[in-house]
């Protein structure tokens, strides 16, 4: 396969775990003759209270200018398109344009690529650094179905750094993002699983404790070159691609709800602790909640499993599902920890 003319690399992690520094690093450096646009969500929607909803949106409308960028550069060397490429074109800039009254987006878009001096039309490879949390791996797959569209490489690097220093140097942030926020995204965090995921492949885990170093960036590097030199096959199966999508929206869900349930546990047992309860007791109730936690994440993925496969263009929203899985949970909990407390 030859190689890509575009690659799509998501940099994932909590805030202030060093993502836009390893970004600007390697913007810094020589990159073997790449052009490189860094595409901050931050300055694309600007921090406010929004509600869920329009987050979410503002997040499509970002993957829409992303799409639309790619469309227009690679227009003239990509055969991926089931449309032709004027009927695409009016189609995404119909798109955009109407999201672009509503919140600007694109618009912030357009002066982020111009600021960078990144043109539409350049013999050069183009890497695109995607400056984000990207928390939930379902945010990132979303990065990678548009590179296979695309027929373009991609990649994902992970800053993995512990919590307490993120909320440290949060702190010396000019806006800082509040700590119960972070501390949410941490307990959320899906790091990249090339195991569990196999389009996860392409994925690169740095330890950002000490912050960013010269190994850093080079490592970042290899991984760029490594997704150029093997850019991404469109998929041609649409029950294949549907099937995967079932499986990485179920095992999003049941990651969330297992530490939901885990957390749960622990809680009941420290409660049972507190409550004078005896070590045999202790020992029994641990079976007892840990066998109802696995029959429970049993069930759940049966039925999410279902929920995606009748209800494909439905979206999971997930937030509801954690909560009615705890409040179940904490129900059947509550019965165990009842009759196990009573029997001591």
């Amino acid at each position: 396969m030859s190689p890509a003319a575009a690659c799509l690399g998501v940099l994932c992690g909590l805030p202030a775990a060093g993502k836009s520094r390893l970004a600007r690093e390697l913007r810094g450096t020589h990159t073997r003759g790449w052009r490189t646009l860094l595409v901050t969500y931050d300055e694309l929607i600007p921090a406010r209270d929004w509600q869920e909803c329009e987050w979410k949106q503002h997040r499509k409308t970002v993957l829409m200018c992303l799409e639309r960028f790619l469309h227009q550069t690679l227009s003239d060397q990509t055969q991926t398109h089931t449309l032709s490429d004027q009927t695409q074109t009016r189609m995404l800039s119909d798109q955009t344009h109407t999201l672009s009254e509503a919140d600007g987006v694109w618009m912030r878009f357009e002066q982020m690529r111009q600021q960078q001096s990144v043109s539409h039309t350049h013999s050069q490879p183009l890497v695109v650094l995607l400056d984000d949390n990207f928390y939930y791996q379902s945010m990132r797959y979303q990065i990678q179905q548009l590179a296979r569209k695309y027929g373009v490489g991609f990649c994902q690097v992970f800053l993995q750094c512990p919590l307490h220093v993120c909320l440290q140097r949060n702190q010396c942030r000019s806006q800082p993002v509040p700590d119960d926020v972070l501390l949410q995204m941490c307990e959320r965090m899906e790091p990249p699983n090339e195991i569990r995921n196999p389009w996860e492949q392409q994925s690169l885990t740095l330890d950002s404790t000490d912050g960013i170093a010269d190994g850093h960036v080079q490592k970042l590097k290899d991984l760029l070159a490594s997704a150029l030199e093997n850019p991404l096959s469109p998929v041609q199966d649409e029950s294949q691609q549907k099937e995967a999508d079932r499986r990485i929206c179920a095992s999003s869900v049941l990651h969330q709800a297992d530490q939901t349930c885990r957390r749960l546990v622990s809680q009941a047992l420290t409660s049972a602790r507190e409550g004078q309860a005896s070590p045999d007791v202790l020992k029994a109730l641990a079976k007892a909640l840990n066998e109802l936690k696995t029959v429970f994440l049993q069930e759940l993925k049966k039925d999410v499993l279902h929920r995606v496969s009748v209800f494909p263009e439905e979206p999971v929203d997930m937030e509801k599902l954690l909560m009615d899985v705890s409040a179940a949970f904490q129900r059947h909990s509550h019965e165990i920890v009842s009759k196990h407390v009573k029997r001591d």
